[in-house]
């Protein structure tokens, strides 16, 4: 009899330490897939970048020969992850393609189409990977600049000697020269 209690009282702690074991590596699993506040980072803003710069930020807006825009990044560098930027402008969404310039690692820019200047816009620069949002900001686009055919001339050779320039005074009404 006491060999029947030897062997159903092992049954019994080893089918409990099963359970409790399968229960603990099941709350586990539950809890990794809940989102906590610890396991995410905070969303950077996203501005025009300034003399000390939190980055990701945009260094400019332009246009292509095209008419497409271009919109500069700046970013931490040749790990930053790579992104597509996503332009709110009231109802309507605008997604541009991102590429990284191969001989500045951080400089990125932005490809997508034409928006107005001085109207408030929601940018978001979203993870290709996990699609991600990495930095978000609302600000107006101050000026574009414009690509368009440039004429550079190079400075012409003059033969005359060179001579100091008098100082010349500013003339005011009712002076003398």
């Amino acid at each position: 009899m006491t060999r029947k209690r030897l062997i159903l009282g092992i049954s019994i702690s080893v089918i409990l330490l099963i359970l409790i074991i399968s229960g603990l590596v099941w709350w586990r699993e539950w809890r990794r897939g809940q989102a906590r506040v610890d396991q995410r980072f905070p969303l950077q803003e996203l501005k025009y970048c300034s003399s000390n710069p939190v980055k990701p930020c945009v260094v400019s807006f332009s246009q292509d020969s095209a008419g497409n825009m271009l919109v500069n990044f700046l970013t931490d560098g040749a790990f930053y992850p790579d992104f597509y930027l996503k332009i709110k402008s009231g109802e309507n969404e605008h997604i541009y393609v991102c590429e990284k310039v191969d001989t500045f690692a951080t400089s990125v820019y932005c490809t997508g189409q034409a928006l107005p200047v001085g109207q408030v816009l929601q940018f978001f620069i979203i993870s290709l990977n996990e699609e991600v949002v990495l930095a978000q900001g609302n600000f107006p686009i101050i000026g574009i600049a414009l690509a368009g055919p440039g004429i550079y001339l190079s400075p012409t050779p003059t033969d005359t000697p060179e001579t100091t320039p008098s100082p010349s005074y500013p003339s005011y009404p009712g002076s003398r020269p």
